[in-house]
């Protein structure tokens, strides 16, 4: 028999005795489009697999059948021609609900997001959800293998480029990183969210707890925050070409949620993370359980101070995350090579320590301590 017709009865094999379409790996099928009723295909595929992962170009979760689904989502190519495939996760849930977006290393060197997805996704079945989890665990593909926080590219004139300042990116003309962040946007995030959740961490050389910024003109992000149970949250109007902005601007609540430190796996912070999401989701009606409001409520600040150095040297950093200061408060301390001192640096007001250097070689401007007040 010939191998196309081969394939043929298996498919049709395989939709008779289980009852519904079936992939490789026992991955449920996508249905395609009804062209009868002239409802939307759930995806747009390119043809391509991808160790036994569907390639696609377009997701229409909603389109899914309940199940678990894993997707490669083509993203743009390398300059010699090399596919940029970014990793798509979908629970879809056995009832309806809510649509809740996940996304982890927009910046390729805070990894920490990716293992929250991960620790997430596999706790979770269709049978547990109402609504649709998707959840993109590694954005940053080029940034990821660099181990570098911005977007790697040969044709953004030598100058680094931060894709968390470039949603919703552009789908022709701009530069390489701003088509993929177009595609990105477009094809997997625009139309398959309710809420969103952009999970970060410190970049290198410095260090986050469990913070959150939202912005409090809109209730349902303000919500999310305090769900979420971070230890400092920082009211915030946004920047704008983040993620949780363009969201925001596209009237979809979103948070930026900040996990520890950059490339490293701090399972400890990771777990309080997936404990914060399905607390949310409980708000939210898409798992079932107690929305927890136990935990104590986190500091609350509306602006941050970063302190800098004023010239090179090695720095001591005298506070720890969370620590509480007052104005006036030594925090940091720079010395020359052979250990002399060459500046005391102080609170110049009070409030909690958000964030602090971890690489004792500061160059001039660079950040030692950052404080919300």
């Amino acid at each position: 028999m010939p191998h196309g017709r081969l394939m043929i009865v298996l498919s049709l094999f395989a939709v008779g005795v289980l009852g519904m379409p079936v992939l490789a790996g026992g991955q449920a099928a996508v249905l395609g489009p009804d062209q009868a009723s002239g409802q939307p295909q759930a995806i747009e595929a390119t043809g391509d697999v991808r160790g036994g992962v569907q390639v696609i170009k377009n997701l229409q979760a909603a389109q899914l059948l309940a199940g678990r689904h894993f997707f490669y989502f083509l993203a743009g190519t390398t300059a010699n021609g090399q596919p940029l495939h970014v990793p798509v996760m979908v629970i879809k849930g056995a009832r309806e609900g809510k649509k809740l977006a996940l996304t982890a290393a927009v910046h390729g060197d805070e990894l920490n997001g990716i293992a929250v997805i991960h620790q997430l996704a596999n706790s979770i079945s269709p049978e547990m959800l109402s609504g649709t989890l998707i959840a993109l665990p590694g954005v940053n593909q080029t940034g990821l293998l660099a181990g570098q926080r911005s977007f790697q590219s040969n044709n953004a004139g030598g100058k680094k480029t931060d894709p968390n300042r470039i949603f919703p990116g552009t789908r022709s003309g701009g530069n390489m990183a701003e088509q993929y962040v177009g595609a990105i946007w477009q094809g997997l995030l625009k139309n398959n969210a309710d809420l969103a959740v952009d999970i970060h961490s410190q970049t290198t050389g410095s260090n986050y707890p469990l913070f959150v910024f939202a912005d409090f003109r809109n209730p349902k992000a303000r919500a999310m925050a305090f769900a979420l149970q971070p230890d400092l949250i920082k009211n915030d109007k946004g920047q704008k070409g983040t993620l949780e902005t363009t969201f925001i601007q596209m009237s979809i609540p979103a948070v930026t949620f900040e996990v520890g430190g950059p490339k490293i796996f701090e399972n400890h912070l990771v777990n309080r993370a997936v404990k914060g999401l399905k607390n949310l989701m409980v708000l939210e009606g898409m798992l079932e359980g107690s929305f927890d409001t136990e935990k104590p409520r986190p500091f609350v600040g509306s602006a941050v101070t970063n302190i800098k150095t004023k010239e090179a040297g090695t720095a001591h950093v005298k506070v720890k995350l969370l620590d509480v200061v007052e104005k006036g408060q030594l925090v940091a301390i720079t010395v020359d090579p052979f250990g002399r001192e060459v500046r005391r640096y102080f609170a110049p007001h009070g409030g909690r320590v958000l964030s602090v250097a971890t690489d004792p070689l500061s160059e001039t401007g660079s950040m030692l301590v950052r404080v919300l007040r």
